[in-house]
């Protein structure tokens, strides 16, 4: 497996929100990795599905690629205990500087196959570019609805459950859903990426399934030894 500079580092996770849980950490990519990830999917970009999301997309394989699975086996690491199998994508998206964004939208989704045991549970998102205005990923209902906004910034990690904790079940008001059961959809986690308005944004999402009861209980790290 090709070595990455940021193995050897310590990285800190930032539980930034608890209502919902929301995660940063800073840092986490490096350079040469972000890089890695954009020209592997640049030639590849298609436009996304008209009237729900603006600029492209691709569904970058990451299996046999050393560096990619070295970015996946990082972004598990910060939540260890969690039981799931590898996904095999991340999914690049690319939204030019002319007012692009990701309309408001709940990750969380059941698999047809299996929706029990396959639910959208956890969404990783790996920001490659640092647009110069715009392209925030906001939350408007967390915070008790005072809001939350991730600045995209190349090398940075945001993280955030779509379904609801065990130790936030029975505290949930106002914005929270009516079913506050711990592993059901948490519709505070409701977010959109705003318009880009001067320079590009770039992103690598990374989609967790598990059974949701079961990843209810699960706690972030909140140190990665990546060394």
């Amino acid at each position: 497996r090709t070595p990455s500079p940021y193995r050897r580092r310590r990285l800190i996770v930032q539980k930034v929100c608890s209502s919902p849980r929301l995660y940063l950490v800073e840092n986490f990519a490096s350079k040469e990795e972000v890089e890695h990830i954009i020209e592997s999917s640049r030639p590849r970009l298609t436009p996304s599905h008209p009237g729900t999301v603006t600029g492209t997309r691709y569904e970058l394989p990451i299996d046999d690629d050393p560096i990619l699975e070295s970015v996946r086996e990082r972004m598990m690491a910060i939540f260890p205990d969690l039981d799931t199998e590898f996904q095999s994508t991340f999914r690049v998206r690319r939204y030019p500087p002319d007012g692009s964004y990701h309309p408001p939208h709940v990750d969380y989704y059941q698999s047809p196959s299996d929706p029990d045991n396959n639910v959208l549970v956890l969404t990783i998102m790996l920001y490659l570019t640092t647009p110069d205005e715009g392209g925030e990923t906001y939350f408007p209902k967390a915070n008790g609805g005072s809001g939350y906004a991730f600045k995209p910034v190349a090398g940075n990690v945001a993280a955030w459950w779509s379904i609801v904790g065990d130790e936030d079940a029975e505290k949930q008001e106002g914005t929270g859903p009516r079913n506050s059961a711990p592993g059901t959809r948490d519709q505070r986690t409701e977010h959109e990426g705003r318009k880009v308005r001067k320079g590009e944004k770039w992103n690598a999402t990374y989609f967790v399934y598990a059974n949701p009861v079961q990843a209810a209980s699960v706690r972030a790290n909140r140190v990665i030894n990546a060394g």
